[in-house]
């Protein structure tokens, strides 16, 4: 150290100090290397003392004498140390200096002067020789007490750390290790001079032994350990003894830190190569579920749970409430992200067992006008759940973890029988047993809103009062998929949505439901053309989007009809201004259903197709109302479908000859007759709008009529409610403070646990979401934790997602666990809260002040 360095440091230890009481400042030079060099300080009104051995006790009176106004330097050829000292009292009360190497060091990192620190440097001279390891260490801790503590820092540093805690540096040796291999990590480590070090601590703080370049052994004990401490005694005991004595808490820890962090992903695959040494789903195969409701440590618990559930859910309709709420229930875990198609199959596949569970005879007898509501009430939804069970499956097909795709194809082969043969056919047997006399002589039903009224009781009611009428026409748009749309509209714009339905026109086929939603002047049908059933409106054909605005403008003659591509895809916000100004009826025609499952080639796709349509319709109704061509939109369809995945048996099917006559237009879901035929298999359906006498059948329940070539999953043209009920969602836009405008809100969070005091570094809470998600209640993700006033964790968090949907309370309570974090020394006097941090908009709300009564030992004690 220069001269003018240490004369600049002396000065402004004195100058710290009360010059009016006296300042004292002793300089500690073990080595005696700047003896020479006292006599050529510059230090004007500073006294120089030098400590003799023989005159120690006359230098000790007279500094204990009266020193106002002097300023001292004692000069001491020694290191300090209090213990046995002569001058204690004076060194206890005065500033200390050094300008040796190490005492420099000492005082850069603002570490402890003592002999074991002091030899901790020497040991790490070279390392610590580099500058950017001292700024590196001076970033990790504001003061080094320990030599222990300067070994974890120099530990982080070696393993790129972010942080001297345990939990870091275990974390961060691992992750180096599974990018490279153990040895090159403990290499990392001796680098840095710390290997003893690095393996007494991990003896330590975890109380594992072996060879730590074996990283997979060390990523055994640790989650196995970690699993040891989630589970209760009994169920632990099933783990191998050598595992279960370690520090269960601190392990938890790494494993919960680590799978918060960004390198989440490389626990995964350390999880799954412990998995292939140790079998820890056969350990597991006896715990009972509900016991491993909330672990999460391996990912193999997560195919164990599936597996079950998946086994529970096809074998019986009783198991279902329980497998849904623990499919919910694993929502809030680690991996649930990477086992999502699989838990969103399985909840779907529940739902459907828990209703039968709930209605064993599906519905009872009851008027075609009461069977319509109860579908469109509530049991349409097991369409929905049957379209995302097999979305979900046919992902899971190509992605799934642990084989659980045939897990999940056998759970849904006993679906597929619970829809087509409990329910399609219970529901439609009631709907065909209510409506048959109906349907026969008139063609329709009485008491149900029909297709052919729509646009004087929906477009026309808008034009009356001075606003633009903006109808958005998807073809096959069923009314399971309006519902959704319904929703996602609901829950991510302004607006509200009202969801009606109407029935389609017989046969529900395109032709005859796009002529039914235009004004109708005179709806005819004819087949003059061999195997084609003609739809005319006042004698013209409506089958092109051209035919159809030329009809349009016969109310309105500036009416405008348009295809989703024209107006989405090729045209501007100005061009679609001026197509519109002079406009009170806009149609925009929409095909992403029927386009996809017409076709053979695609029509397994029909359901990703109906996601699509949901994404592409939500985007138009926006920009609709974003460029105010309208501010009330109206979704409708011209007819549903109805689609069973799997291929279709022989029972399954009828023929034409079935008709007594010959018929002039089948398809698989209807035949047009002749005048005189009749059918003692197939329904006769009325058709009040066609000329010549003809008559229609339609298959009873989901049958098909045979007809070559391939594509017979995907159907319309009949009389089933998927196909007939066709969907009329209205869409309004609503500014903030409007009439009628309700704010979006994020599903929120109470803690129903009684508790005031924590006194275990384990507890478990109750947290309830307050409202079920739906409508303007949005889902949202929760970080909990519990956190000092500014919000500093001092226990891990936990990952809850507020997504629940059910009314029922009971059914929206979430348990959590969570764990002080070890080394994080807590105050019984200091208020502390358990938050929730709204993971999205990083809102945080304190649910509940709490006490604690615990005290750890820093992480960084560890023996040598």
């Amino acid at each position: 150290m220069k001269l003018s360095d240490i004369q600049q440091e002396l000065r402004r230890l004195f100058d710290e100090q009360d010059a009016a009481a006296g300042a004292v400042v002793v300089w500690h030079d073990p080595d005696g290397a700047f003896a020479e060099s006292l006599d050529a300080l510059d230090l004007p009104g500073v006294n120089v003392m030098r400590e003799e051995e023989h005159e120690l006790f006359s230098l000790k009176r007279t500094l204990n004498g009266h020193l106002a106004g002097q300023r001292i330097l004692l000069y001491r050829p020694r290191a300090r140390r209090l213990e046995g000292d002569w001058l204690a009292d004076i060194e206890a009360r005065s500033a200390s200096f050094a300008a040796d190497y190490t005492s420099m060091q000492l005082r850069e990192l603002n570490a402890a002067d003592t002999r074991e620190m002091r030899e901790m440097l020497a040991a790490h001279k070279a390392q610590l020789a580099k500058k950017t390891v001292l700024r590196k260490l001076t970033r990790l801790s504001p003061s080094y007490e320990q030599p222990q503590q300067l070994a974890c820092g120099l530990m982080a540093i070696a393993l790129d750390a972010p942080s001297l805690d345990a939990q870091a540096i275990v974390r961060a040796y691992l992750v180096a290790a599974l990018a490279a291999d153990g040895a090159e990590a403990l290499a990392r480590v001796e680098r840095m001079g710390c290997t003893n070090e690095f393996q007494a601590a991990i003896s330590a703080w975890i109380g594992y032994t072996g060879d730590a370049s074996d990283f997979i052994a060390l990523g055994r004990h640790v989650l196995l350990c970690a699993l040891a401490g989630a589970l209760p005694n009994d169920a632990a005991s099933a783990l191998p003894a050598d595992v279960t004595s370690g520090t269960t808490a601190l392990c938890q820890d790494i494993v919960r830190g680590w799978c918060q962090s960004a390198e989440r992903d490389s626990l995964f695959e350390l999880a799954q190569l412990v998995e292939e040494v140790t079998p820890v789903e056969q350990m597991l195969a006896q715990v009972p579920l509900e016991t491993l409701g909330d672990i999460d440590v391996f990912p193999c618990i997560d195919a164990l749970i599936l597996r079950r559930l998946f086994h529970d859910v096809a074998a019986s309709p009783e198991s279902a409430p329980a497998a849904l709420s623990l499919a919910q229930a694993r929502h809030s875990t680690a991996w649930y992200r990477e086992f999502s198609l699989c838990y969103d199959g399985l909840e779907a596949a529940a739902r459907m067992q828990r209703f039968r569970n709930e209605r064993p005879g599906c519905i009872d007898a009851l008027s075609a006008e009461r069977v319509w509501g109860l579908y469109t009430g509530e049991l349409y939804r097991l369409d929905t759940w049957y379209r995302q069970m097999h979305l979900a499956l046919g992902r899971a097909l190509i992605s799934a973890p642990y084989g659980l795709d045939e897990d999940f194809r056998a759970c849904s082969d006993q679906i597929e029988n619970l829809y087509k043969n409990w329910f399609f056919a219970g529901v439609s047997r009631r709907w065909e047993d209510a409506a048959e006399n109906e349907l026969t002589r008139n063609g329709y039903v009485d008491g149900i809103p029909r297709q052919l009224d729509f646009f004087m009781s929906s477009v026309e009611p808008i034009v009356r009062t001075g606003k633009r009428a903006c109808v958005v026409v998807s073809d096959a748009l069923r009314y399971e998929v309006a519902a959704e749309l319904a929703e996602t509209l609901e829950q991510n714009t302004k607006g509200t949505c009202e969801l009606a339905s109407m029935q389609a026109i017989f046969p529900s086929i395109t032709s005859c439901g796009m002529a039914s939603l235009l004004p109708c002047g005179n709806l005819t049908m004819d087949a003059g053309e061999p195997g084609r059933l003609r739809v005319l409106l006042d004698g013209s054909e409506v089958a092109t989007t051209a035919a159809r605005q030329e009809q349009l403008r016969r109310s309105d003659p500036h009416a405008v009809a348009i295809t989703y591509d024209s107006l989405v895809n090729e045209m501007g916000a100005s061009q679609r201004k001026d197509l519109v100004k002079d406009a009170q009826v806009v149609y925009v025609y929409h095909n992403t259903i029927d386009a996809m499952g017409d076709k053979a080639p695609t029509e397994r796709k029909v359901f990703s197709a109906c996601g699509d349509a949901i994404e592409e319709i939500f985007g138009l109704v926006q920009l609709i109302c974003r460029e105010r061509i309208a501010s009330q939109v109206v979704v409708t369809a011209d007819h549903g479908f109805l689609y069973t995945d799997e291929p279709l048996g022989v029972s399954e099917h009828t023929v034409a000859a079935e008709i007594d006559g010959d018929p002039l237009v089948i398809g698989r879901r209807y035949a047009i007759a002749g005048d005189g035929t009749r059918s003692d298999v197939l329904m006769p359906i009325a058709l009040p709008y066609a000329e010549g006498g003809l008559k229609g059948f339609a298959p009873r329940r989901c049958t098909r009529i045979s007809r070559a070539g391939a594509g017979e999953n995907y159907v319309h043209g009949g009389i089933s409610l998927q196909e007939l009920c066709v969907p009329v969602l209205t869409f309004t836009n609503r500014r903030a403070g409007s009439k009628g405008y309700v704010e979006s809100e994020q599903a929120t969070l109470s803690l129903i646990t009684t508790v005031d005091t924590i006194s275990n570094s384990i507890f478990k809470l109750d947290l309830l979401q307050d409202k079920p998600v739906g409508g303007k209640v949005l889902p949202a993700s929760y970080d909990v934790f519990v956190g000092s006033a500014s919000h500093e964790p001092v226990t891990d968090v936990a990952h809850v997602a507020a997504d629940r949907t059910q009314d029922s309370a009971d059914e929206r309570v979430i348990p959590i666990t969570l764990n002080i974090t070890p080394g994080v020394a807590v105050s019984e006097q200091e208020p502390y809260f358990l938050y929730a941090r709204n993971c999205d908009t990083r809102a945080v709300d304190a649910l509940r002040e709490l006490r604690m009564r615990i005290a750890f030992a820093p992480s960084f004690d560890f023996g040598w």
